[in-house]
């Protein structure tokens, strides 16, 4: 009996990171080796890089579908764009992979087989630093109703459950997407926590796959606003920015997750900001 062809759709987005999205690409390509069940289709998003990544993709990589975005559009605008144009081909699942994260031998299998004994779950791929092998991203925990306070999940040896997860490697099915939809329209970062918690209130378990998936830098957020030595206008300045709490942003997922608390949760960084606390 003839096995089907599983299609993974796999989206990515990037900005002048020339090395780290070739060595991405390079190595989703050794993820075809021994899996001749699976068919890869990448979309990415050149978000106005000017160091030669474009070109880069389309001399090495003529397969990639290449979209080019006018350098406005970060992370989560990326990859929303991508998933728009990724959904009009019939996919099986749908592969969230940032371009620093570099995979490591079986990955992509390791995600599958996950897949294959709860097919409508979310599956996490962790990633741990590549130069001190620590753990650096994947799926979180929610230990309180505060939306924006998340535990992070380090990886075991066995399959875990968590409550969201950060976007760097994310195997998303075909059936999430079509009840879930496409990330909501935050500017750069939010999109994926905010994904795991609709995903589980619509009833999806979100899975950590076992052992470590990719290797990927850290790359810390901006709480630069939380150093008391700096003015106050240069702290205001830090927590509204895109790296930090953009006001705009921040209010749609304190009002999407916050429930009856979520007035509070908007207003807190801003006045510790503010207070100098």
């Amino acid at each position: 009996m003839t096995k089907k062809t599983i299609k993974i759709a796999v989206l990515i987005t990037c900005h002048n990171r020339r090395k780290k999205t070739r060595s991405c690409l390079e190595s989703l390509n050794l993820q075809k080796e021994n899996t001749s069940d699976i068919e890869i289709l990448v979309w990415l998003v050149d978000d106005g890089s000017t160091d030669g990544t474009a070109k880069t993709v389309r001399e090495m990589f003529p397969e990639v579908r290449l979209i080019s975005g006018d350098g406005k559009l970060f992370w989560c605008g990326g990859m929303r764009l991508a998933w728009q144009q990724a959904s009009q081909e019939q996919a099986d699942a749908y592969l969230w992979l940032n371009d620093d994260v570099t995979l490591l031998p079986g990955a992509l299998a390791n995600l599958l087989d996950v897949s294959k004994n709860d097919p409508a779950a979310i599956v996490i791929g962790s990633c741990r630093c590549p130069e001190t092998g620590e753990h650096v991203y994947g799926g979180q925990l929610r230990p309180s109703r505060h939306p924006g306070k998340v535990t992070p999940v380090a990886a075991t040896a066995e399959v875990q459950e968590c409550d969201t997860f950060q976007g760097n490697l994310v195997l998303v099915p075909a059936e999430v997407h079509a009840k879930v939809g496409n990330m909501v329209s935050y500017r750069h970062a939010m999109a994926d926590t905010d994904y795991g918690y609709e995903a589980r209130r619509k009833g999806f378990r979100i899975l950590i796959a076992p052992g470590y998936s990719g290797t990927c830098p850290p790359n810390p957020g901006d709480c630069a606003w939380r150093n008391r030595s700096l003015p106050l206008r240069e702290r205001l300045k830090k927590i509204t920015s895109l790296k930090g709490l953009p006001p705009r942003d921040w209010f749609r997922f304190c009002f999407r997750h916050g429930g009856m608390m979520a007035p509070v949760y908007f207003a807190a960084p801003y006045l510790r900001a503010i207070l100098n606390r």
